[in-house]
């Protein structure tokens, strides 16, 4: 079912998720055993992908398994993504970023049953902005 997240954007989550305020002005859905913290990101205008990619990654855990990027579509410029497979309460955690010309949505998907994040990336690849 597609959901609204804030700011023009949406995402298709399947199953049972409920919605509740973050702290830091975003939306954190849950689900048993699932839980993605949704938040726009900051307008920029003087700034490519390639830059905005750069700032994210310095600011992201170390540690990482695995980062991509991809290409996007419709109204989508690019999507980049850093996977993190933990030990202890937390499987696994997926940070992406969907862009469009003006902005981004940054989103943090963790997983406490599993290290598949085929869901994941199911869900983040299907973030889409309309036109505002």
């Amino acid at each position: 079912m597609r959901r609204d997240v804030g700011d023009g954007w949406s995402i298709d989550l399947h199953g049972d998720w409920t919605a509740e305020r973050a702290t830091d002005g975003g939306t954190t859905w849950c689900a048993p055993g699932r839980r993605i913290l949704v938040v726009p990101g900051a307008s920029w205008r003087c700034a490519d992908g390639v830059d905005i990619i750069a700032s994210l990654d310095a600011e992201l855990p170390p540690a990482l398994t695995v980062k991509l990027g991809e290409g996007g579509r419709d109204g989508i410029g690019h999507r980049a993504a850093w996977v993190y497979h933990h030990d202890g309460d937390v499987e696994s955690t997926l940070h992406g970023y969907t862009f469009t010309d003006e902005t981004y949505l940054k989103t943090v998907f963790t997983d406490t049953h599993s290290a598949d994040l085929g869901w994941a990336f199911d869900a983040w690849r299907s973030v889409t902005r309309s036109a505002m």
